[in-house]
């Protein structure tokens, strides 16, 4: 988790509180990413106060071979 706090950021000109999210995961369940959104933007406006409508979220499916970890990586 990486947070920036107050970055200069608008969206449709639009100077209002917002939050940019990047959901990046090894084997991400493509038909889950709904279900997170709506989870995802629910905890934006509950913890944050950053309503629903302004929360934006960028999923990636990783490939194994796209990560490195421990001088290799996540494929099999």
């Amino acid at each position: 988790v990486s947070l920036e706090h107050n970055p200069d950021m608008l969206f449709g000109g639009d100077g209002r509180s917002l939050a940019y999210l990047e959901l990046k995961s090894i084997g991400l369940p493509e038909e889950r990413t709904a279900e997170l959104s709506a989870s995802l933007c629910r905890m934006m406006s509950d913890h944050l106060g950053v309503a629903e409508d302004r929360t934006y979220i960028e999923f990636a499916n990783a490939a194994r071979h796209m990560w490195g970890w421990n001088g290799g990586t996540f494929e099999r």
